[in-house]
């Protein structure tokens, strides 16, 4: 009974004894300053992309069908001859859909003809030739142009540009706050960076006209892009 007691009382001497022992043994936590910081750089976009689409409508399906192949080709073969070697257009859908006419809100609607639409991605690096891209695929057949897209070819370049600028600013920043506070800054110990990029994107849509006599102006501004950083600094009196 007795040699129970004693394992049971070493067992409990144990747990108290073993977390005061790390806890001696253990570094002091080194005190830090935190601080959040953006940076920015603008740049003009060298590339942009559009997408197309060709819509007919026909009474019976394969009319419909067969109608928006031939326009879809025809578009395909203009927008081809002005493409430059790195510039490319691809499919993106197709849909072949009944167009319905609802009499009764009660009742299915009645099947009217049928609606074929086919989309197209479009890259275009030659900014300069965008209008001319705009008017090409609205004079051969193109029922809707959505864009321009802009982008960069140096996109991963301009970020890294913007994060070093943040993370230039954190740093004088916490030397400020380091100042102020009677301490100084002794390395940087955590970054962690986010990226964004601040453009006026177009969301609009150019329609088919009758006549398009003057050619398309685009004008191509200059977009931001920025990185916010969280730098953590470890300091000392």
């Amino acid at each position: 009974m007795r040699s129970i007691y004693l394992h049971r009382l070493l067992i409990f001497l144990l747990a108290i004894f073993i977390p005061l022992s790390s806890a001696r043994g253990a570094e002091p936590v080194t005190p830090t300053i935190s601080v959040d910081a953006e940076g920015k750089v603008t740049a003009k976009p060298d590339m942009a992309t559009l997408t197309l689409e060709v819509e007919t409508q026909a009474p019976q399906s394969q009319a419909a069908a067969q109608e928006n192949a031939r326009v879809s080709d025809g578009l395909l073969q203009a927008l081809k001859k002005i493409l430059g070697p790195e510039e490319k257009i691809q499919t993106l859908s197709y849909r072949l859909t009944p167009v319905r006419s609802y009499k009764d809100k009660t009742k299915p609607g009645e099947i009217t003809g049928y609606q074929a639409i086919h989309r197209f991605k479009m890259e275009v690096r030659d900014l300069a030739r965008l209008g001319t891209v705009f008017d090409t695929a609205l004079k051969n057949g193109a029922s809707r142009v959505n864009g321009p897209y802009w982008g960069h070819s140096r996109a991963e370049e301009l970020q890294r540009q913007a994060a070093v600028e943040a993370l230039a600013k954190a740093q004088r920043l916490a030397a400020a706050l380091a100042q102020a506070g009677g301490v100084k800054i002794k390395g940087l110990q955590q970054v962690s960076t986010h990226m964004r990029l601040i453009s006026p994107r177009a969301s609009g849509e150019v329609f088919v006209a009758a006549k398009r006599e003057t050619p398309t102006p685009v004008e191509v501004g200059e977009e931001e892009i920025k990185a916010s950083v969280t730098a953590v600094f470890a300091i000392a009196p």
